[in-house]
Formats: C-alpha cells, sequence, structure tokens
C-alpha cells in the first residue's frame, strides 16, 4: 500500500490546492506554481521560473532548489519527438546543472534521442527527488555538443563526480527556456517535507528489500 497517496502526478492534480501547498511547504508567495501569472521577460522572450526575493544572487532561471533536486536526483527522464512526431521518453544518469540557464547529460547509450534533437531540438526533462517526491519540469532546446569545451568540460566534470569513464557520444546541452514545479499530491495529507521524507525512508528500505529478493530469484546479467 503506498502511504504517499501519489497515483499521479500531472500538474492539473495539484493546482487546485496551492495555495494549501504553499502553506505546507513554506513556499513563498511569488513562487511559480501553475496558474500563477508570476513570470520574467528576459528582452521579448517569456521566462518563467521562481522570481529572486530581495537579496538574492540568483538571476537565471534555475534555481538554488532547483539545483539541489537535480544534484541529489542525478537522474532524469527526457522526452523529445521522433522524426515522425511520435513521444520518445528516455532516462538519463547524468543530469547535471550547466549554469544558471542550461541544464546537460552525456550522450552515452542514447541514438534515439540523438536523432531526435538533430531534426527537432524541443525537449521537456522532468527531475524528481524521491524522498521528497517533489521536482521540475524544464522546457527548452537542446544541442548536441561533440569533441569541443562543452564537451571537454562536462565529461570531465562527470567523470570527476562519479570516478569512472566510459564512452561517450556527445554532451546534450539544453536551454531552459521555462520551469515548472512537480508536487506530489501526497502532500495532500502528509503536512511538511521532512515528514514526507522520514515516511518515503522507511517505504524505501520496505520496497529495496522487496527488490532484493527478486534479484536474487533472477538476477539480470549485463
Amino acid at each position: 500500500m503506498t502511504t504517499s497517496g501519489e497515483e499521479g502526478w500531472e500538474l492539473s492534480d495539484v493546482r487546485p490546492v496551492r495555495p494549501i501547498l504553499r502553506t505546507l511547504l513554506g513556499v513563498r508567495k511569488n513562487a511559480w506554481w501553475p496558474g500563477d501569472s508570476d513570470r520574467l521577460d528576459r528582452g521579448s522572450k517569456p521566462v518563467y521560473g521562481a522570481l529572486p526575493s530581495p537579496g538574492d544572487d540568483q538571476m537565471g532561471i534555475i534555481t538554488s532548489d532547483m539545483r539541489a533536486v537535480i544534484q541529489a536526483a542525478h537522474l532524469c527522464f527526457a522526452a523529445t519527438v521522433t522524426p515522425e512526431g511520435r513521444p520518445n521518453l528516455s532516462p538519463k544518469g547524468t543530469i547535471r546543472v550547466w549554469d544558471d540557464d542550461h541544464i546537460f547529460f552525456l550522450d552515452i547509450a542514447s541514438p534515439g534521442t540523438r536523432t531526435n534533437i538533430a531534426s527537432n531540438p524541443l525537449i521537456e526533462v522532468n527531475v524528481v527527488e524521491q524522498l521528497s517526491r517533489r521536482g521540475y519540469r524544464f522546457f527548452g532546446r537542446a544541442k548536441l555538443h561533440r569533441d569541443n569545451d562543452v564537451f571537454r568540460e562536462a565529461t570531465n566534470r562527470v567523470f570527476g563526480e562519479e570516478g569512472a569513464k566510459y564512452p561517450v557520444e556527445g554532451v546534450v546541452l539544453i536551454e531552459v527556456e521555462r520551469a515548472e514545479s512537480l508536487t506530489s499530491p501526497g502532500y495532500l495529507h502528509i503536512r511538511s517535507e521532512e515528514e514526507m521524507r522520514s515516511t518515503w525512508r522507511k517505504r524505501r528500505g520496505a520496497l529495496d528489500d522487496e527488490f532484493e529478493m527478486h534479484v536474487k530469484k533472477e538476477p539480470f546479467r549485463p
């Protein structure tokens, strides 16, 4: 039985209760929520994201909270469109923040994503911190980099953190044009992020134990 009550993560599920979630999570009033009109305009291009509070030195779309979620998760799901117009969803285990307006991941074994970006650069990336059951949707345009400064810096950063090297076809650098928050409906009955994390530490442990039993019976052989 799932204790967090999160059968769906669609934004429409949380829109009617955003004032409640603001109170529960301690989110400042001007933070971006579905349906709010807060936005930043950079030139003629509308940019949606958390509005900076007085004293914030974060001027780009990517906030300190977004950085923390990406750093903790290290896993995202990237949605692209095939040349035939069909959706393609692929997990990426090397998602990182490049700067205040860009995120990136390594193209290690992503021929489909690579082909899709070549014909249509539009991309959506979803990142969720598993214990807090919240995260972000990042919308933007992707560009594949090979054998250049972006490629070298990105691979060095990831290899340095992971202490391992592997073949990399390219680096997918995403210019984030818009970001939206994702929040589990579990917060309708769990009153704080601390309580949510505590609940899911216990739940995660039980799920891990259950899967360990499965692995012993049917181990995966790479």
